[in-house]
């Protein structure tokens, strides 16, 4: 229900500086309305709606970012995800961008999908559908977090959440958000504690809004897996999912694609899978801007909202972008059936250990007998700081395409000379000029290499990482490490290489705050690929196959550059507005 009065606010802020354009042409918006959730709690809204007077189907978006700069341009901030207002409300839908509780001036406390957070959606929607303006049929747009709270807002089931249209929408916050591999995800963590406190202090105190928790204490407390973190992700309850599901993955994700990958098989609802080009750090802008994958966006929320037979759901369940070919190509499901399981092995090269340049192979054939190669750390990081592998294996030229679409994995036998280390891996696509570009990675301590057979699938091992296991000095131990996976051909010509190393200086904090103690230096790491320890990375070669159904536009038309770095110059696409 709506509140009947507004908490009081004391701004610390100028509220200018945040003061949004005015809506599109078509749009009217009624802001800051408090709508109160089932434990008293009264989170703000805004209400987008079309011009003309009536009933329509309304959209749903709710984070912790703020709904204050929405409107604003997508490249000034990853905050900025919950969707093209200015391209549906013209269309006959109502946008309804929340709050989420503690932030802004939603009242209540941020504590990261707690029991609260997980049935504000339900009780959001719910509201919703019994509003004047509302036809009763509620879907949920958004990005990122944005599409986390599509995940919990349907696992609590509220009748009249018809569904959800999610991107960069991972399952798993342990494996994925904090703790990739076991090992604690400085680089992004860090970063993403001060950009959204900093959104929940904004615009300054509000009567009945406490402090968010501290998620870098609650995350080093629970450096395992276990009720803390599967409680609050999606992948331990993805069968209660009902409603159809538009998944929609842009590939190169280094945090979401693992995990919305990997939920999305388990998901038991109507649903369609969307594995859009490389986006690098500018998903969001694309999922607000590019008008072809907004077009099928609303084929998918006018079948399910509106009722109207856009041909959507006849069309096969999965559509993919290939990376290498910059090709689109419909399959009928995911994982691709007709993968086939190929290892290509680690192997000693000709001129010398795979420590050094031109480092050592990679092939089909597995080897016999084999020196191992070795490498230390602190030694090996002048080499990471150059750009350069501590360990590198790499096919010969490739004679013929080599088609790689679904989850990947290496199987590396090693030993240390400490009780714990940790493995980062990396696969590249060697063109034949030497320009290299990263394709995939994973991560894995040591420690956490204990697996769980029924969870594990070709390609993706499952490690529960409930309890760390210190290992022997100078033992040889298999270790299953889970890469992102990618949907890409290595062309005829280029080379495919793996890189190992046990430190990551883009991963890891300069500061290393608490993993110097749990990470021993100095270190020396010796991996083995022999008859008795064949190493080997472990991928899905898809075989060519006539094409079950061509893909048409929009679909056909969804590509775009990667655009290097963390910043945005201009502001092309934006706002997104007619057909």
């Amino acid at each position: 229900m709506a509140s009947d009065r507004t908490p009081s606010v004391t701004p610390l802020y100028p509220e200018a500086l945040v003061k949004a354009p005015a809506p599109a042409t078509g749009v009217r918006v009624i802001e800051n309305v408090y709508v109160a959730m089932r434990d008293g709690v009264r989170l703000a809204v805004d209400i987008y709606l079309p011009q003309t007077e009536g009933r329509y189907p309304a959209l749903l978006s709710l984070s912790p970012y703020l709904k204050e700069i929405q409107r604003k341009p997508p490249q000034w901030s990853h905050a900025i995800e919950s969707g093209a207002t200015s391209f549906y409300v013209p269309k006959g839908y109502v946008h309804v961008i929340a709050q989420g509780r503690g932030a802004g001036r939603s009242q209540g406390q941020w504590r990261w999908f707690d029991e609260h957070e997980r049935t504000d959606g339900y009780d959001l929607i719910e509201w919703i559908a019994a509003q004047p303006w509302c036809t009763g049929s509620v879907g949920m747009i958004g990005d990122s977090y944005w599409s986390w709270s599509q995940y919990a807002a349907a696992i609590a089931q509220p009748p009249h959440l018809k569904c959800l249209c999610q991107q960069d929408a991972t399952t798993d916050f342990y494996r994925d958000v904090c703790f990739q591999g076991g090992i604690y995800h400085h680089q992004f963590v860090t970063g993403w504690i001060a950009y959204h406190t900093a959104m929940m202090a904004w615009p300054g105190p509000v009567e009945g809004k406490l402090p968010p928790m501290n998620l870098g204490y609650e995350a080093h407390l629970h450096p395992c897996d276990g009720p803390f973190w599967r409680e609050r992700s999606a992948w331990t309850q993805l069968e209660r999912i009902r409603v159809p599901v538009l998944s929609i993955a842009p590939q190169g994700g280094q945090m979401h694609f693992r995990g919305q990958l990997w939920g999305y098989p388990r998901i038991r609802a109507p649903k369609k899978l969307l594995v859009v080009p490389p986006t690098g750090f500018w998903s969001h802008v694309r999922y607000l801007t590019n008008p072809a994958l907004n077009r099928q966006m609303l084929r998918w929320f006018d079948h399910w909202l509106k009722g109207i037979d856009t041909g959507i759901m006849d069309e096969p369940e999965v559509a993919i972008f290939d990376s290498g070919t910059r090709r689109w190509r419909h399959e009928e499901a995911y994982p691709v059936k007709r993968a086939r399981w190929t290892p290509f092995y680690l192997r000693a090269g000709a001129q010398g250990p795979a420590t050094q340049a031109p480092h050592g192979l990679l092939s089909e054939t597995a080897p016999a007998g084999e020196a191992p190669d070795s490498y230390s750390l602190p030694a090996s990081l002048a080499q990471l700081s150059a750009g350069k592998p501590p360990a590198a294996y790499a096919t010969p030229p490739l004679a013929r395409d080599l088609r790689v679409w679904g989850s990947l994995s290496l199987t590396l036998h090693a030993a240390s000379s400490q009780i714990d280390t940790a493995w980062y891996v990396k696969v590249i696509d060697v063109k034949p000029d030497g320009t290299a570009a990263m394709v995939s990675k994973g991560n894995l301590r040591a420690s956490f290499r204990a697996l769980d057979a029924a969870l594990s699938a070709p390609g993706q091992p499952f490690h529960p990482f409930e309890r760390q296991e210190l290992i022997e000095p100078g033992r040889i131990y298999e270790f299953q490490i889970e890469l992102v996976p990618i949907f890409h051909t290595f062309r005829a010509g280029h080379r495919l290489q793996v890189q190992i190393a046990s430190e990551d200086i883009q991963y890891n904090n300069h500061m290393r705050q608490i993993d110097v103690q749990l990470l021993p230096w100095p270190v020396e790491n010796t991996l083995y690929h022999d008859a008795g320890y064949p190493s080997h990375l472990l991928l899905p070669v898809v075989p060519d196959a006539p094409e079950i159904a061509p893909v048409r536009p929009p679909v056909s038309e969804i590509d775009w550059p990667v655009v290097p770095g963390l910043w945005m110059a201009d502001t092309d696409g934006w706002p997104l507005q007619g057909d």
